[in-house]
């Protein structure tokens, strides 16, 4: 979800420049996480990277955490776009409180992602952001089909990704 998420909303922040700062965004949190993953699976600190037990997850999402509030920083110092900081922080924030939370719930990250980008793309699009809403509930589904989540773990998920996205667009828009 993050790639289309930066790339439709630095394209809607600044055109061609905002693609240019929403590749920078992407290289520097999901290019990031993805070589600590990895680091993670070679060390053989975590054996499926797919199935990471709870009790193992706290410190990847603090380190994860770690490296969006660094994005973060990097990309306010360079004058991104509003929207395109906003975002960062937001996974910053999120990230943090997954990592809090882990420890004591199962919370979802796909709900806490899909309503987070939800939250983002009403604020940079306004009503046509809603068009992405059907995302939120088809989710819910697959993950309680799946029997990954329960709907508690799912609705947390929402709350914190949709509301820590909301405070960010407050703080930095």
């Amino acid at each position: 979800m993050a790639v289309p998420l930066f790339l439709l909303v630095g394209a809607a922040a600044a055109g061609w420049r905002g693609l240019l700062w929403a590749l920078l965004c992407l290289a520097l949190t999901s290019g990031l996480s993805l070589a600590y993953l990895a680091y993670l699976t070679r060390s053989g600190r975590v054996r499926d990277p797919r199935k990471i037990p709870q009790e193992e997850r706290a410190k990847p999402l603090r380190v994860v955490a770690g490296l969006h509030l660094g994005a973060w920083v990097i990309v306010t110092l360079l004058g991104a776009p509003v929207p395109l900081r906003a975002i960062l922080l937001s996974y910053s924030l999120s990230t943090l409180a997954f990592a809090a939370l882990t420890p004591f719930a199962k919370i979802s990250l796909h709900a806490a992602g899909v309503s987070g980008a939800l939250v983002c793309l009403l604020y940079v699009f306004g009503l046509w952001g809603a068009i992405f809403a059907p995302l939120l509930p088809a989710v819910w589904w697959a993950r309680s089909v799946l029997r990954r989540h329960t709907h508690a773990e799912l609705a947390l998920g929402a709350l914190v990704g949709g509301g820590l996205t909301w405070v960010s667009f407050q703080l930095v828009a």
